[in-house]
C-alpha cells in the first residue's frame, strides 16, 4: 500500500523565465507527463503568501487523497508566472483570477476551469471590485483621479486592474489622465493608499471587507470606496489538459463534492465557501469587457 500523500508547501520567488524553466524546481520532468507523482497547485499572489498557503492547505490535502499524489502549493511571482508555468505544463492545477484565465486560454494554454468559487454556499459565482482612497484625501470620486496616482494590482487582474479600468473610462478618463502603479498584490494596494504612495487603489471587494484588516490591521475608518464594479464572475480553478482524464475527473469530483467549508471542518477557504461547476463560456463577459475597454492586457497574440 502507498503512503498518505503529503502537502508540501512551497514559496515560489523565481521569475517567469525560471518559472518556465522549472517552476521554482518543484515540478522537474512533470511538463511531458500525463501521470506526475507531484501535482503542482499554483496560486496567483493575492494576499500574504504564509497565509495563502494555510488558506490552501485543507484543499491541497483534498486533493492529494482524491487523486492518490503528492500536492504541492506554489504562491507564483504574479499572474503572468502562473499562465506560462500551466503552459509549459509545470503547474497542474492552477487557482485563477478570471482575467488572467481568459488571457491564458486565449493564448493557447491548454486549460480547462473545473471549478469557480463560490462564496456562500447557496450563493451567486460573482463578486465585486472597488476602488478606494484615504478618508482624509478629499477624493470623493473617481473623475477626482485626474493627474493623480492610482494603484492597480497586476496588468492581468481582473478587479485589480480590468473591472477598475473600465471603472476609469466610464468616468471620462483615460490612459494617460492619470498616473498608474503595479502593486503586485491586492493587500500592497491599501497599504499603498495607507501610506500616501498612492491617492487610490483597486482591490478585491471580499479581501478588503473581511481578510486583509484581519491580517495588515488596515481599519476601514482610514478609507472610502470611490466606486464599486458591477458583478465579476467568480475566480475558476483551472486544470491542464495534459493530465490524464481519470485524474482530472477525480479532482473535479472531489473539488465540487468536497472542497468546501463543510465538508473540510474549516470557516472558509481563502475567504470562500467552496466550489460551483462552471464552464469556459462562463468567462464570456470578461471577454466583452476586453472589447470595450480595448486594455493593452487583453492582447493575447
Amino acid at each position: 500500500m502507498p503512503g498518505k500523500p503529503s502537502r508540501t508547501i512551497a514559496l515560489c520567488a523565481a521569475s517567469a523565465a525560471l518559472v518556465l524553466a522549472s517552476a521554482c524546481g518543484s515540478a522537474s520532468g512533470a511538463a511531458n507527463a500525463a501521470d506526475p507523482d507531484t501535482l503542482v497547485f499554483g496560486l496567483i499572489p493575492n494576499e500574504n503568501a504564509a497565509s495563502l498557503n494555510a488558506s490552501y492547505a485543507p484543499l491541497a490535502d483534498l486533493v492529494a487523497e482524491a487523486s492518490g499524489k503528492e500536492v504541492e502549493l506554489e504562491v507564483m511571482t504574479n499572474y503572468a508566472a502562473l499562465i506560462e508555468a500551466q503552459r509549459a505544463g509545470t503547474v497542474h492545477i492552477a487557482m485563477y483570477g478570471p482575467f488572467s484565465y481568459v488571457l491564458a486560454r486565449d493564448s493557447g494554454v491548454d486549460i480547462s476551469p473545473i471549478a469557480a468559487e463560490l462564496y456562500e454556499k447557496d450563493g451567486e459565482p460573482s463578486y465585486h471590485s472597488y476602488m478606494v482612497a484615504r478618508a482624509d484625501s478629499g477624493i470623493t470620486a473617481l473623475a477626482d483621479l485626474r493627474g493623480r496616482t492610482v494603484c492597480f494590482v497586476d496588468p492581468n487582474s481582473t478587479s485589480g486592474r480590468l473591472y477598475p479600468l473600465a471603472g476609469l473610462v466610464g468616468a471620462g478618463l483615460e490612459e494617460g489622465d492619470y498616473t498608474e502603479r503595479f502593486s503586485g498584490g491586492h493587500d500592497a494596494s491599501l497599504l499603498a493608499v495607507r501610506d500616501g504612495d498612492c491617492d487610490a487603489g483597486a482591490v478585491r471587494d471580499l479581501l478588503y471587507d473581511e481578510v486583509l484588516p484581519e491580517q495588515e490591521g488596515i481599519d476601514h475608518d482610514d478609507y472610502t470606496i470611490l466606486w464599486t464594479s458591477d458583478p465579476v464572475v467568480n475566480s475558476p480553478l483551472a486544470v491542464v489538459n495534459s493530465l490524464d482524464p481519470e485524474l482530472r475527473g477525480a479532482i473535479a469530483d472531489a473539488v465540487l463534492e468536497r472542497g468546501n467549508a463543510d465538508a473540510l471542518g474549516v470557516d472558509d477557504i481563502a475567504g470562500y465557501w467552496g466550489f460551483t461547476e462552471t464552464d469556459d463560456a462562463f468567462y464570456d463577459p470578461i471577454r466583452e469587457l476586453c472589447r470595450i475597454t480595448e486594455a493593452e492586457a487583453c492582447q493575447t497574440g
